[in-house]
Order: structure tokens, then C-alpha cells, then sequence
């Protein structure tokens, strides 16, 4: 079995079931790592690895000088390559089986915004101007439902449902559908955006279907919004890093420090795994612990 024919196999099939284009050059790039790994080794087919290779190329990725989720990025292709050829037959024992990425609770936990923070960054758009019309409905849209930035730009112009203040999610991750509901204000700056400054857009180019266009009718691109938000972040005299996934992280912990329910926050965003949503439960402990104080019945 060819490692790097069956490696090329294992990423069309990843294609075939709807990840992001994101994840799959992720992945082509750190397990081609492990190709050059083998190569090393002379090894051209992955029924001669066994569990001692495995735990091998674990030690010289730990060695590597990076982060703990880049070297857990790096581990995870191949954990699932190995999975993929045995759930299809291909292998009869996993030798990856009990390798441990990295531990959830080391993380690092990333920069959530105050609900003052979040108000105040979302002021910054100056609405005197198209472009900023519609990057404060972006922003909104991603604060109100916590959809990832691709999510974002894989919607189209069928996907708001203003009567049922409702958004579909045609394209989650892992090719799965979820409805998420929209908040008033988001509804708000996304109705305007599509009264008053989509039509304009999308003169140039009638054809395009997805819901945000750049000023010439194409569909708008990760680039402009990530440096939108950094100018917006500065306006705003924020110092913590922001990005468009800080309004995913800070639309779940908003929603749980009101007293939501942690399995509505999993279905709000789509993921599979209930231990992935309480990484939401750490953060912020200064304010779990004045609200301790505050309410506790046996606090005095």
C-alpha cells in the first residue's frame, strides 16, 4: 500500500465529505511531513508501520520548536489517515491507536471579548459608507450566531429566513446542516445590507448567488474581513487580539455566562463533540468567581 498514492486518496475522500478547503491543506501539508518522515526511513508502505514508528515521529514532531496545538495539528492527519484505512478494511490494527495529540485541558485558551468590548467594537463602522454597512452586518451576523468566518462566506442569498429570524448553514463543518437564529440587530444591519447595498454589488456581476460581495460583485474573501476587524479593534482601543473567531468564542461565552444551556450552545455551533463546547466553562475565571461570591448561597 503506497503511502503517498493512499495519502492522496485519504484527501479526495476528505474532500467527498465536505470539509473546508482549510482543513484538507492541513492536513496535505503535515502529512506530507510524514511522507518525508518515511522516506527517511525508506519506507514506502504504510503496512510496515507499526506502533513504535508512530510514537517515533511523535517524539521528533515534540521536538519541533512549536506551539502544543501546532504539533497536535500535525499528529491529528495522521492519527486519522490511520483511522481511514481501518474502518475501510485496508488494515487490520491501528498503529496509532492510544496516541494522544495533545490534551484538551493544556490548551491555551483565546481572547473573548467583554459584552462592553463586543458593543463597543461593534460600533466602529462608519455607516456613512457602503462597504462599512455591510462589514457591520458581517459582524453582526457573527456575533448573533457564532458561525465560523467560511460558514460565513459559503452563505447565500436564500439562506436568511427574515420571518423565522432565522439563518441556514448549508455547509458546517463535515458537510452537516444547522439553522441558527438571528439576533435583532442582526437582522437589522443584514436587512439593510440587502436592500441598500447588495443590489449595488451584484450589478456587476448578476450571476453570483453568495449573500457578501466585495465592492465589485465577487464573493467577498477571508482577507478583507480579517483586516476589517484588526482596523476595528484598533479604532476601538481594544488590546486584545480580535479576529472573526473571537465573535464565535465570545458569542458562546456571552451565551453561557447568561445562564444558557451548554448543549444549545453545541447545536448553535455545530459541533459534534459536547467537550469541545466546555472549553467555553474556563474561560474567564476572574468573572465566575465575583458572580461566585456575589449569588453563593454560603458565601457571606
Amino acid at each position: 500500500m503506497n503511502a503517498e498514492i493512499t495519502i492522496k486518496e485519504f484527501q479526495k475522500q476528505l474532500q467527498a465529505q465536505g470539509y473546508a478547503d482549510a482543513t484538507v491543506d492541513s492536513y496535505r501539508k503535515n502529512l506530507n511531513q510524514f511522507i518525508r518522515y518515511l522516506k527517511d526511513l525508506e519506507i514506502t508502505d504504510l503496512r510496515q508501520i507499526n506502533k513504535q514508528i508512530v510514537l517515533d515521529y511523535k517524539t521528533n514532531v515534540m521536538a519541533e520548536k512549536n506551539s502544543m496545538e501546532t504539533k497536535a495539528l500535525k499528529l491529528r492527519p495522521v492519527k486519522r489517515l490511520f483511522e481511514y484505512l481501518l474502518q475501510n478494511n485496508r488494515l487490520l490494527i491501528n498503529p496509532t491507536e492510544g496516541l494522544v495529540e495533545t490534551c484538551r485541558k493544556n490548551r491555551k485558551i483565546q481572547p473573548v471579548l467583554t459584552i462592553s468590548e463586543m458593543q463597543k467594537l461593534l460600533q466602529q463602522p462608519n455607516l456613512s459608507f457602503r462597504m462599512q454597512i455591510r462589514n457591520r452586518a458581517i459582524m453582526e451576523v457573527l456575533y448573533s450566531t457564532g458561525i465560523r468566518l467560511d460558514e460565513l462566506l459559503n452563505l447565500t442569498v436564500y439562506d436568511p429566513d427574515f420571518k423565522e429570524k432565522s439563518l441556514l448553514i448549508r455547509k458546517g463543518k463535515g458537510r452537516k446542516q444547522r439553522i441558527v437564529p438571528l439576533g435583532k440587530n442582526s437582522i437589522r444591519y443584514l436587512r439593510e445590507y440587502l436592500e441598500k447595498i447588495r443590489p449595488r454589488y451584484a450589478a456587476r456581476n448578476p450571476k453570483e448567488r453568495k449573500l457578501f460581495l466585495s465592492n465589485n460583485g465577487k464573493a467577498l474573501q477571508p482577507a478583507p474581513i480579517r483586516q476589517a476587524v484588526r482596523a476595528y479593534r484598533i479604532k476601538a482601543g481594544i488590546e486584545k487580539r480580535v479576529s472573526p473567531h473571537t465573535f464565535r468564542r465570545s458569542c458562546a461565552t456571552h451565551l453561557m455566562q447568561q445562564g444558557a444551556d451548554i448543549r444549545y450552545i453545541q447545536e448553535l455551533l455545530g459541533h459534534s463533540r459536547l467537550s469541545t463546547t466546555q472549553l467555553y466553562t474556563r474561560v474567564l475565571p476572574i468573572e465566575v468567581k465575583s458572580s461566585h461570591e456575589q449569588y453563593h448561597p454560603g458565601v457571606e
